[in-house]
């Protein structure tokens, strides 16, 4: 990961074609949250910023919070037991207008893969060999990261 590349309060993670991945951390319902925050850098929308009311150009984004992951694998919810396919299939949609300006099928199976491949690089992150867990731990907090196990804190 390099954090060069990333704006202040983002890590960046990758890409995936023309998708940027980024984690970062948001507070949603009083509770605070890992996200992983999606960017289409190679289209540009002209919007308004709601505090100003000046005219702006940027890059569209769609946020997925840690905890909604499940949405996007509705076979693995409550450990096996099926959730509403409309679900997953009503966000992809939703992030596919977002990213992309149209809800298009090629554009809503590469957001799910991007989504499904940074779910599991982040279910398959070991800490470094050359760190203890102590330094590790550490080192998420810095980023603003609470590790979980079961909905506990590890300290």
């Amino acid at each position: 990961m390099s954090l060069q590349l990333a704006p202040e309060g983002f890590v960046w993670c990758g890409k995936k074609g023309d998708l940027t991945l980024y984690l970062t951390h948001i507070s949603r319902d009083g509770d605070d949250d890992a996200a992983l925050y999606i960017r289409n850098e190679n289209r540009r929308v002209e919007s308004s910023d709601a505090i100003t009311g000046k005219a702006a150009t940027g890059c569209p984004a769609y946020l997925v919070p840690f905890r909604d992951f499940w949405v996007f694998r509705p076979e693995d919810r409550d450990r096996g037991g099926m959730h509403r396919i409309e679900d997953m299939t009503s966000r992809l949609a939703n992030a596919s207008v977002a990213l992309y300006g149209i809800d298009a099928a090629p554009y809503r199976h590469r957001i799910h893969d991007a989504i499904l491949e940074f779910c599991d690089d982040v279910k398959n992150l070991r800490p470094p060999a050359e760190k203890s867990r102590e330094e590790w731990l550490r080192e998420m907090g810095a980023m603003g990261l609470t590790v979980k196990i079961n909905g506990q804190a590890v300290n």
